[in-house]
């Protein structure tokens, strides 16, 4: 199975995602710089949200969500915007009600990044 063959298998849009990186050699490439970005990412939101700064939560989160939808991680994407959306409202009970799901798509993604530089 190749790279992108994986990718589909595990219920990423890669299509839409390397055809918008120009090509599998960009994404492969792009992609390890997201690897080893989104767990220092996370511990920021985590930090953010722990010392209720909301406004940078909301800015970290939507960073969170634009890199995921570009490399086709949909699920995650939508996650981080509806806590982007929830943030800009400083709806606080929200992010801290459903920051589980966020963390729990973050552990799905980074599974399977962790999968996809063994390949």
């Amino acid at each position: 199975m190749d790279k992108k063959e994986f990718l589909i298998s595990k219920g990423v849009d890669a299509e839409t995602a390397i055809e918008n990186m120009m090509g599998m050699d960009i994404y492969d490439e792009m992609i390890h710089d997201y690897m080893e970005s989104l767990p220092n990412d996370f511990n920021t939101l985590i930090n953010y949200k722990n010392t209720g700064d909301i406004a940078n939560y909301a800015i970290q989160v939507h960073a969170m969500k634009s890199n995921a939808r570009s490399f086709g991680f949909m699920k995650l994407g939508e996650i981080a915007y509806a806590h982007e959306m929830k943030s800009k409202e400083n709806d606080v009970a929200f992010i801290n009600e459903h920051f589980g799901e966020l963390e729990s798509a973050v552990n799905e993604v980074e599974a399977i990044l962790e999968e996809y530089k063994n390949l």
